[in-house]
């Protein structure tokens, strides 16, 4: 075997490059050359770092968000300036457990179309007299300006008030 340096156009990292690396730390390799990724100080990658805070960051936002919602749903004022009265037929009351308080719904058929109206749990034992099909008249209202969310503000059946939160409010 000779000695010569090799013709090949491929190079091969050989025990001089090595030496190189470990005599020159502070010198920039190419990726190909640097097997082990650059590790910034601190010991983490600032982009892993991101990608795993932004998602946390983002459900504290909606909950901050959905909680400041429902806060102002359940202690706001009637928007009386929006109050509707409308003709219905009474079909149930339902709960929906969810985040934070339980919800209560009073559900009613206004046409032909099913729609559920917002009341507090203090509302629904005086809702108890009422059977499905009686026909109500339905005030209602949102407790917040614009809100799609409607209370029921008054109703009544055959002349009589079952439910009144002008009232109750005073």
């Amino acid at each position: 075997m000779s000695n010569k340096p090799r013709s090949s156009r491929i190079r091969t990292l050989g025990s001089d490059v090595k030496d190189d690396q470990r005599k020159w730390p502070d010198k920039k390799w190419l990726a190909s050359e640097n097997p082990e990724p650059v590790v910034h100080a601190g010991g983490k990658n600032r982009i892993h770092s991101v990608l795993i805070a932004l998602p946390v960051l983002m459900l504290i936002i909606a909950l901050v968000l959905y909680f400041n919602g429902e806060r102002a749903q359940n202690n706001g004022e009637f928007v009386l300036n929006e109050l509707s009265e409308h003709e219905v037929v009474f079909v149930s009351v339902s709960k929906v457990s969810g985040i934070g308080r339980t919800k209560h719904y009073l559900w009613v058929l206004d046409g032909d179309r099913k729609r559920g109206v917002r009341i507090n749990a203090k509302q629904v034992p005086q809702l108890s007299a009422l059977s499905a099909g009686d026909a109500l008249q339905l005030q209602k209202a949102p407790k917040v300006a614009g809100s799609n969310v409607l209370w029921a503000y008054k109703l009544s059946h055959d002349n009589a008030v079952v439910l009144d939160a002008g009232l109750s409010e005073l």
